[in-house]
């Protein structure tokens, strides 16, 4: 056979997409910029049915066989999003992106030499942020497992002085930009689409540790962050689902002393604390509308906390299968 018949591996790379227009063109040049050597790409962008017409807006200067644009009709989260874009991909690895990323020249190359050097099942870059120039957003992450916040990410807001510069390998990763291979996604599974945002990388980092399976950071793939370009860090929403699914990924992986710690924290944060500052509001020493505002946020999510229970464990016991690609 010729060389020139020899079929190159197909990367294909998902960005999801929830009214980010202003970021189509960042990343999609990106992509378009990145230099190949025996590898070729495809691109999904993956709209959640965005209002702001950024899925027409790529269909019209982007679309064709290898930038495809996949309408999934319904806002459904990063987690399921993703995983039905990774559903329609047809890479032999499939790197799922941020929307808000710009990635450099090299990333594509650099994250699939490592992934091969490495026979990582999971390989990350070096994020850096957009908006902080010069200072890290990730550079891998570490899975503590006798933590009731269980992921940290290595080197956040540190300013990068070369601290970082040696591929190693890692026990957890972010899903801002992430290379899987297809047989971890067809044998561990994808995110668990119940998440819908946030934590669904350290559930999936965990079940991947548990399989045995290896994930490497490989510095010299470098992509820029536009952090919480399309959530708001902070808002009613971004505390709800962090708390929430903070509570839901112990329940799934940890052990019963680690779980009880995270109800404990939820039931302080949410009910008990929330309690006090209604106290406080009748004594005249707090906002009345700010403490009903936050206490019924705090029931509300600790009634979805409880309400989730008995699917984690159900997915905890195997009762319920991880979804596959």
């Amino acid at each position: 056979m010729s060389i020139k018949n020899i079929k190159k591996p197909l990367i294909s790379i998902i960005a999801l997409n929830w009214n980010g227009k202003k970021f189509i063109d960042p990343l999609v040049e990106s992509v378009k910029n990145q230099q190949l050597k025996d590898i070729s790409i495809e691109f999904l962008f993956v709209d959640n049915d965005s209002s702001d017409d950024s899925a027409q807006y790529f269909k019209e200067k982007y679309e064709d066989e290898q930038y495809r644009l996949i309408l999934n009709g319904g806002n459904y989260g990063y987690a399921k999003g993703n995983n039905l874009g990774m559903l329609k991909a047809k890479g032999d690895y499939i790197l799922v992106c941020n929307n808000d990323l710009i990635l450099d020249k090299d990333l594509v190359q650099n994250l699939y030499e490592a992934a091969i050097e490495k026979k990582a099942d999971i390989t990350v870059p070096k994020l850096m942020f957009l908006n902080k120039p010069g200072y890290i957003n990730n550079a891998g992450s570490s899975l503590d497992r006798n933590n009731s916040w269980p992921v940290t990410e290595i080197g956040l807001n540190e300013k990068d002085t070369g601290q970082y510069e040696e591929i190693r390998e890692i026990t957890a990763f972010c899903g801002a930009c992430a290379l899987f291979t297809r047989e971890f996604l067809e044998t561990v599974g994808m995110y668990d689409d119940k998440f819908f945002m946030y934590f669904e990388d350290s559930d999936l980092s965990w079940r991947g540790q548990d399989a045995g399976r290896k994930f490497y950071y490989a510095p010299k793939a470098i992509a820029h962050h536009h952090h919480t370009g399309t959530s708001v860090e902070g808002s009613p929403k971004f505390n709800h689902y962090v708390a929430r699914n903070r509570v839901l990924v112990l329940m799934k992986n940890a052990s019963l002393r680690v779980i009880l710690v995270g109800y404990k924290f939820a039931i302080k944060d949410h009910v008990i604390n929330r309690i006090k500052n209604i106290i406080k509001a009748l004594l005249g020493r707090y906002p009345k509308k700010v403490a009903l505002k936050e206490f019924a946020r705090g029931i509300k999510t600790f009634i979805a906390i409880i309400t989730y229970t008995p699917y984690a464990l159900f997915k905890r016991w195997r009762i319920v299968k991880e979804s596959t690609i």
